[in-house]
């Protein structure tokens, strides 16, 4: 079964995979066409920044050159955003996904000085169009990599929240940073995600923060009492105690929201399908977990079914228990 399954495009937009593939050729321009046409859709803006941005890795250089002195505020922005984005991919690549303790000394050197370029071109573009919530999205993975300060990092996410509350990769960014790994607490999180649901309107995606927060708690709990202490049997007892009435019935009510309101397509909706899927079926709701995964088709993602194990394999073992395949 897990043989079936299959990585892609989680979001089908033509005219994105077009340009990327042209921006991997060197074809900047194409780039640009896309953030062009949306500038003021800033689920769009921001899922293709993410994409333009992985195509361009190594090419933040040639991307500041079409910059030029005299451009319009809202071209100039465009530049300038993408060179911030994807001066923050590139840092990211040199890290790497591992914890701090498996980053050697000197490609966190190279992390922070690459990263540290970003900062510039990202409030520059964001001063160039004070409405646009994406440059900030943006810093938010910036302060995040700079280990600033808590304050520093509200701030920014403050900057986020007065443009676009339920801007989707923003909210992520948000609750990474307040996970335990990154320095934050488990009670921030929960209680981060919880807000987030309250504050969206419904048929959005981001109410997935909710099961977001289970994933990176789960997956926290699992590495200590597993991977560190071999105690596989209590880490089952204590995921089946986990999983109780009132803390279904909260996710059922937040996928309710995003769902019931027969929402828009967006950019998101696979992922937020996985994680409500996922969470669904560890809690043993199996009829919520098959509607969320009957959305995903054979995609399967890192996140979250990498949670205990690999992600094929725990998504395929899903879909066998769920009757599915």
């Amino acid at each position: 079964m897990a043989q079936t399954l299959a990585t892609g495009e989680l979001w089908h937009d033509p005219a994105l995979n077009a340009g990327a593939s042209a921006v991997e050729q060197g074809y900047l321009q194409a780039g640009l066409a896309l953030l062009r046409e949306s500038r003021y859709d800033y689920e769009q803006r921001s899922y293709r920044l993410g994409a333009l941005s992985d195509s361009a890795l190594g090419r933040s250089g040639e991307i500041y050159d079409l910059f030029t002195d005299g451009m319009p505020a809202e071209e100039a922005s465009d530049v300038l955003l993408w060179v911030g984005a994807t001066l923050v991919r590139e840092a990211w690549e040199i890290r790497g996904g591992g914890f701090a303790d498996t980053v050697g000394e000197g490609r966190y050197k190279l992390f922070f000085a690459s990263l540290g370029a970003a900062e510039e071109p990202l409030l520059e573009a964001a001063r160039r169009r004070p409405d646009d919530p994406v440059p900030w999205s943006e810093m938010l993975a910036y302060a995040m990599g700079m280990q600033l300060d808590r304050q520093q990092e509200d701030a920014v996410w403050d900057s986020v929240a007065r443009r676009c509350r339920s801007l989707y990769r923003a909210n992520w960014l948000r609750l990474q940073a307040l996970c335990l790994k990154w320095g934050g607490s488990h009670e921030e999180m929960f209680a981060f995600a919880r807000q987030t649901v309250d504050a969206l309107p419904p048929g959005h995606p981001a109410s997935a923060m909710l099961p977001m927060a289970h994933y990176e708690y789960l997956s926290a709990v699992f590495i200590e009492m597993v991977l560190e202490q071999g105690k596989t049997f209590a880490f089952a007892t204590l995921e089946t105690d986990y999983w109780e009435a009132g803390l279904v019935a909260e996710l059922k009510s937040a996928a309710a929201k995003w769902c019931a309101a027969d929402p828009r397509p967006h950019p998101d909706d696979l992922e937020g399908h996985h994680l409500f899927g996922w969470s669904m079926y560890r809690a043993d709701v199996p009829d919520a977990a098959r509607w969320h995964l009957a959305q995903v088709g054979n995609l399967v993602v890192g996140t979250p079914w990498d949670c205990m194990g690999d992600e094929r394999e725990e998504l395929a073992e899903a879909l066998v228990d769920l009757r599915m395949s």
